[in-house]
């Protein structure tokens, strides 16, 4: 009896691995290496969103990234502010090419004076010409990418609720 309770179990350890390992296989998790750093062989390029209504841009604390990097600069004298006030904000960032041109560094900084009763702010900024412009300045906590647009750029939809829309040189929020 002790062996077929032992033979059973070996049967369905040996099934729940093989399983677990079947999945990571399909989504790509066994041996996910990262590639050594090689700036020729791997240009920066951010990744692209789905462009149909509720794709998320994922904000997320990226400590030493570019897109962190880029951030704490553009952002530094909001950090600077809160760090007087005996504060280290978290910088979450998020990078989303919208189209064959355009691509947007989303940054929300959280601390006690960044954030208030309707959320954190985020920040958005578009790399025109030869420099990054502040675009967006929003309350929330989501932003999606809607697939709708104005003047060649898709909205914006934060809180799932406001939609903001492209002017030609920023994102506004509609009536």
């Amino acid at each position: 009896m002790l062996y077929e309770v032992i033979l059973c179990m070996r049967t369905i350890m040996h099934s729940t691995v093989s399983g677990l390992a079947a999945i990571l296989l399909l989504t790509g998790t066994v041996a996910a290496k990262p590639s050594p750093a090689d700036p020729v062989a791997q240009p920066r390029v951010p990744p692209r969103v789905s462009t149909t209504d509720g794709a998320p841009v994922d904000l997320a604390p990226r400590p030493g990234s570019e897109a962190d990097r880029l951030a704490r600069q553009l952002m530094a004298h909001e950090i600077n502010e809160a760090r007087a006030h005996g504060e280290k904000p978290l910088v979450l960032v998020g990078m989303a090419r919208l189209n064959d041109e355009d691509e947007l560094l989303f940054v929300q900084l959280q601390s006690t004076g960044e954030c208030g009763s309707g959320g954190c702010s985020i920040v958005s900024f578009k790399y025109t010409g030869s420099q990054w412009v502040r675009v967006v300045d929003t309350i929330g906590g989501t932003v999606h990418i809607a697939r709708t647009g104005h003047r060649g750029m898709p909205d914006l939809i934060v809180k799932d609720a406001s939609r903001l829309i492209w002017n030609g040189t920023r994102y506004v929020e509609v009536g």
